[in-house]
């Protein structure tokens, strides 16, 4: 299923500015499938590497990107996490 989420992801994405909300916010709601809280989970914890080895390469390429290194990482990692908390096994666990 993760895999599928991507590949729905990417597509999506290519239709204009990526809108990871949006697209799990979708995707929880059914739109892309039966996707479990654990299906959502895991297809962020794989956004989040795939994003901040991108933000690595830019980084060091030198010049803003690697000024700006640690604090973009932070940022991917604390909206991945308020996702994760709001559609994944947190929001699950929440609900039991």
């Amino acid at each position: 299923m993760v895999q599928h989420l991507m590949e729905k992801y990417w597509e999506v994405s290519m239709g204009g500015t990526p809108d990871l909300e949006g697209f799990v916010r979708r995707a929880a709601q059914g739109e892309f499938g039966d996707v479990s809280p654990a299906d959502i989970t895991a297809f962020l914890r794989e956004v989040e590497a795939v994003t901040i080895a991108n933000i690595e390469t830019k980084a060091m390429e030198g010049g803003p990107f690697a000024m700006m290194r640690d604090q973009v990482i932070e940022e991917t990692r604390q909206q991945v996490a308020a996702l994760i908390a709001q559609y994944g096994e947190d929001a699950a666990d929440g609900r039991e």
